[in-house]
C-alpha cells in the first residue's frame, strides 16, 4: 500500500513551504493597507472590519476577514445598520483532487457582545435542517477567556437572541434582524471523552418550526499549538461531517477563528471531499481502494493551505499545526483509523 508521496516528506522540508506560504501572507496583509490611486480597496483590503465602530465585534485586533468574503449579517436595512461580524466564507476546491467543494465558515468564538449575532449568522446561513457548530477551543485558557459560553447547558433556561442589538451603545452600530431566536438545551453527550456533544434547537419567532443545532465542543486544544493526538480530532470530523444538512455550511470557530479552526477544516476537507483520502475514510477496510491519485503530482495538503490562507488571514496559523495535518493523513492512511 502506498500512501501520497507529499505526507511522507521531512519537516524541514514543510517548514519551508510554510514559510513560503505565510511570505505570501504577508506580502497581502502589506497590499491590504493600500487603497488604490482610484479610491478603490485592493483584493485583500479588510474593508470595515477596521472601523471604529466594529472595534467591540472584533475578539482581538490583528485578526479581521478580508472584505471580499465576509459574512454579512440579515439585518433588515444593511444601507443604515451594522451588518459586520468577524466570520469569513470559505471554499475548498482543489482541482483534480477536490470531489465535491467544501464549504464553511470561520468566525471567531462569540464574545459576550457578539454571541446573540453568532446565532443569528448560524441561522441565516444554515437556511436548512440540522446545522452543525464545531468549536475547537476551551472556554478559558490560563485565566483568560478565550470563547464566551454562548450556548445554553443542561439546566440553563434557554438563549435569546434579539431582534435589536448593539455593541457598543453607539447609533451607527445598530443591527435588526426580521426576527428573534430562542435556542433551547435538547441533550448532550461526552464522547470518549474527547469532546461533548449538544444538541439545541433554535427557532424563529417568524416560523413555527425549529431547526437543530448540532453544537461540538472541542475543549483539549490549546491556542496556538497542534492536537495531542490524530485520533480525537478525526473522530470529530467524522461525526460532524455527518450531522450536517447538505447546502450549509460547516461552522468552525476556535477563539480567533485561524489556527485551529483552520487546522480542522484543512483536515475535514481532505478526509471528507479529496479522491487521495476518499476511500481511505469511507472504506477502511477496503486496502486495495487506498490508492491516491497517481497522476496528482502537486502538494495536496499545502493546496489545501493556500486556498485557506487566500480566504481568511492565519488560517492554520503555526507550523507545528501544519506539520501535524501531514502527521494524521499519514496516520490515516496507514491505519484507515477515523473512528
Amino acid at each position: 500500500m502506498h500512501s501520497p508521496w507529499y505526507v511522507g516528506q521531512e519537516d524541514r522540508e514543510l517548514l519551508q513551504k510554510f514559510r513560503f506560504i505565510q511570505n505570501q501572507e504577508d506580502e497581502r496583509l502589506r497590499e491590504a493597507t493600500i487603497v488604490n490611486e482610484s479610491g478603490e480597496e485592493t483584493r485583500w483590503s479588510l474593508g470595515v472590519s477596521v472601523l471604529e465602530k466594529n472595534d467591540y465585534r472584533n475578539r482581538y485586533v490583528n485578526i479581521m476577514p478580508y472584505e471580499r468574503n465576509r459574512v454579512k449579517l440579515a439585518v433588515t436595512d444593511n444601507r443604515r445598520q451594522n451588518d459586520y461580524i468577524n466570520a469569513s466564507y470559505v471554499k475548498l476546491d482543489v482541482p483534480e483532487q477536490s470531489i465535491n467543494p467544501g464549504y464553511y465558515i470561520a468566525t471567531q468564538g462569540p464574545t459576550e457582545k457578539t454571541w446573540q449575532q453568532f446565532w443569528q449568522m448560524c441561522y441565516n446561513e444554515c437556511p436548512n435542517g440540522d446545522i452543525v457548530v464545531v468549536m475547537v477551543t476551551p472556554l478559558v485558557e490560563y485565566n483568560r477567556e478565550k470563547c464566551y459560553k454562548y450556548w445554553p447547558m443542561e439546566n440553563d433556561a434557554p438563549f435569546v437572541s434579539s431582534k435589536v442589538q448593539t455593541t457598543s451603545g453607539q447609533a451607527e452600530d445598530i443591527s435588526e434582524f426580521p426576527a428573534e431566536l430562542t435556542i433551547s438545551y435538547v441533550d448532550s453527550e461526552r464522547i470518549d471523552d474527547f469532546y461533548t456533544y449538544t444538541k439545541l434547537s433554535i427557532r424563529s419567532t417568524e416560523s413555527p418550526s425549529k431547526r437543530t443545532v448540532h453544537h461540538f465542543y472541542f475543549d483539549q486544544w490549546r491556542d496556538m499549538s497542534k492536537p495531542e493526538e490524530v485520533v480525537p480530532i478525526m473522530k470529530l470530523s467524522e461525526h460532524s461531517h455527518g450531522l450536517n444538512s447538505q447546502g450549509n455550511p460547516i461552522i468552525v470557530h476556535c477563539s480567533a477563528g485561524v489556527g485551529r479552526s483552520g487546522t480542522f477544516i484543512a483536515l475535514d476537507h481532505l478526509v471528507h471531499d479529496t479522491r487521495d483520502f476518499r476511500n481511505v475514510s469511507e472504506f477502511p477496510a477496503l486496502q486495495h481502494l487506498r490508492k491516491p491519485n497517481v497522476d496528482y503530482r502537486r502538494d495536496l495538503i499545502e493546496q489545501i493551505v493556500l486556498q485557506l490562507r487566500s480566504q481568511r488571514m492565519k488560517m492554520v496559523q503555526t507550523k507545528d499545526q501544519y506539520i501535524f495535518i501531514y502527521h494524521a493523513a499519514r496516520y490515516l492512511y496507514e491505519t484507515g483509523n477515523t473512528k
